[in-house]
């Protein structure tokens, strides 16, 4: 089994370079910017085998977080529960999807997720699916693409062939989606 963390930060106006540069080049880090979703926000992402490695990790990403720029900061510890891309270039941008479940849904709605994803990893790959370890109950999943006319392209052919989207909607309270582009620098790009 996998884990993953991401540290949703918000950014003051015009101090997004200070942070990116803070960040990047870190091993195992993903450091994406969002480009459609909430403006002047750095979302990271990494994954451990463990969740006491994913933990023990924290504290010297955290401390490389420039204070002054960053307006609110949201980690979230996530359980992986799909196949993981390892790090490395897989496209010019991600999606990133995330739901808040209702209370007592997480394994109806994680076990639809896991039916519903081997048809689609066969038009593209996953990042990974992810479950929310503390806090609210949530599903997230992230996509790389090659660029948006490709996430276009291939969403809507899942949605045509009824591949995607999975089962869930009975068991979520709210979506959010973002269209994120890796930094130079990113593990994940």
């Amino acid at each position: 089994m996998s884990y993953a963390e991401t540290i949703v930060l918000d950014i003051r106006i015009g101090q997004m370079p200070q942070v990116v540069s803070a960040l990047t080049g870190r091993d195992g880090l993903a450091v994406w910017v969002s480009e459609i979703g909430v403006l002047n926000r750095v979302v990271l992402f990494r994954a451990a085998d463990t969740y006491d490695a994913l933990l023990e990790g924290r504290p010297d990403v955290l401390a490389a977080i420039p204070e002054e720029p960053v307006q609110n900061v949201e980690v979230t510890s996530w359980r992986v529960i799909s196949p993981l891309l390892p790090a490395g270039e897989h496209g010019s941008l991600y999606e990133w999807r995330c739901y808040d479940l209702k209370l007592g849904q997480v394994g109806n709605v994680e076990e639809a997720f896991a039916a519903a994803v081997p048809a689609r990893l066969e038009l593209s790959p996953l990042l990974c699916g992810m479950i929310s370890i503390e806090g609210a109950p949530r599903l997230a999943h992230i996509w790389p693409y090659a660029d948006m006319n490709a996430r276009l392209e291939i969403r809507a052919q899942a949605v045509a062939t009824g591949v995607w989207p999975p089962k869930i909607g009975g068991g979520l309270v709210a979506m959010e989606n973002a269209i994120l582009l890796p930094a130079q620098g990113s593990a994940w790009s």
